[in-house]
């Protein structure tokens, strides 16, 4: 009996030791905070494929929405990435919608919130959360930083992100800021190349506000982030969770570009930034007319982030404007820095409003397309385009009609820009 109970621990031993001998990825990232800038912060860093380590200051997740029933009412259409996760967690939905948001946001039991954010966590082998952790010291390394905790554990990590309250890192670290930081803005406050390089947006107060990439990087130094250039949401108001959420999510993806491409932040690439937190669904541009479950939902986002329509983002309530019409003096400026040869195009061919004829004849001509365009189009109209009415070279062609066709055989989004905005030649 002694040997048998001996052969059998000896076999356990071999078939166990793979996975104790198993090599732990270093950490890259660490999130320091407990509330839901802190989660979104971490929560993205690691989807981003990042090993990310998230410090919780406390033992409790997200402590705001632990103790009470909470409500939150905000304009329609401001629910995306992992907020609109959360709440479809809540849901038990299998992907987003926005009528079903604002039922959730509605009554927020805390058991339902806490096992969404639970789920969401299981879902992240790059993720490593340590509760009730303090920090002793914050120090800058060559390239990277070394964090001390009470634990006695040490970290060197190339990025650190303070999404406390109290931004107690930034005091730690041995960091001096310099210059003002200018506040995120009103979206219809934005130009053309402000909207550009947008990275969230959400309701504060009665109004829409982007924060761009200058704002997370106001906040960024040698890898070091924390929220100067985003203060107003340190604020505890419940009603800020969604743009919260939305910043901190933008925050993970930038943190974990420049730990995963080992470069700093003024090689950020703001198309890749972009398009890494509308792969994880971040609603950057919360348009009040399109919803989140549209077919051409990223389509229209990317449209937007092209900035090609100079007053796209004008009207009340930051509206994409669909059914209205598109003019040829307010394409023809842009087009000429998009593509080149649309000038030749726009000295043979004028006119007030485009109608299909025309439209498809630019888009043939800055994509070197065929008549093939016109074919597919007809063909596809409802079925896969899901286009209202019928095809007909002589209607005019609407703004939700003009970018989805532009982002599939044109596609702007895809024109380089720099972290102001401007376009790169």
């Amino acid at each position: 009996m002694k040997h048998i109970s001996s052969t059998i621990f000896l076999i356990l031993i071999i078939i166990l030791q793979p996975c104790f001998g198993q090599k732990v990825k270093k950490p890259q990232v660490i999130v320091y905070g407990s509330d839901l800038l802190a989660f979104s912060v971490a929560v993205q860093s690691a989807k981003s494929s990042v090993p990310t380590i998230w410090l919780m200051e406390g033992e409790q997740l997200l402590p705001e929405f632990s103790t009470e029933e909470v409500q939150i009412e905000t304009m329609p259409h401001t629910d995306g990435g992992i907020w609109m996760e959360l709440l479809m967690e809540m849901a038990l939905a299998k992907s987003p919608d926005d009528s079903l948001a604002k039922i959730v946001k509605w009554e927020m039991n805390p058991r339902l919130f806490q096992n969404a954010v639970e789920k969401v966590l299981r879902k992240l082998p790059q993720l490593t959360v340590l509760r009730g952790e303090d920090v002793l010291s914050v120090k800058r390394r060559k390239r990277d930083w070394e964090i001390q905790l009470s634990s006695k554990h040490k970290y060197v990590v190339r990025c650190v992100v303070d999404a406390s309250q109290n931004q107690k890192l930034s005091g730690l670290a041995d960091i001096t800021w310099t210059g003002d930081v200018e506040p995120i803005q009103p979206l219809d406050a934005l130009t053309l190349a402000q909207v550009r390089t947008l990275v969230a947006g959400g309701q504060i107060g009665d109004a829409l506000y982007g924060a761009r990439l200058s704002n997370i990087l106001g906040g960024e130094k040698d890898g070091f982030f924390n929220f100067r250039g985003v203060s107003e949401l340190l604020d505890e108001n419940i009603a800020l969770s969604p743009l919260r959420a939305a910043v901190g999510q933008a925050v993970g993806a930038t943190a974990a570009y420049l730990a995963f491409f080992k470069t700093s932040a003024d090689k950020v690439d703001v198309r890749k930034l972009q398009t890494e937190l509308m792969t994880y669904n971040a609603r950057i541009l919360p348009y009040q007319d399109v919803a989140i479950n549209d077919v051409h939902f990223y389509a229209l986002q990317r449209f937007g982030l092209a900035g090609v329509l100079p007053n796209l983002h004008k009207d009340d309530g930051f509206r994409f404007q669909k059914d209205e019409h598109v003019s040829f003096d307010e394409v023809e400026p842009i087009f000429d820095r998009l593509y080149s040869r649309s000038q030749l195009w726009f000295l043979d061919n004028t006119g007030d409003y485009f109608q299909w004829r025309d439209f498809l004849s630019l888009i043939k001509f800055v994509g070197l397309r065929g008549d093939e365009v016109d074919q597919q189009i007809a063909k596809e109209w409802s079925s896969k385009l899901k286009f209202e009415g019928s095809f007909d070279e002589e209607g005019y062609v609407s703004r939700y009609q003009f970018a989805v066709i532009m982002d599939r055989y044109a596609n702007p989004y895809v024109k380089a820009v720099d972290q102001q905005g401007d376009f790169i030649n």
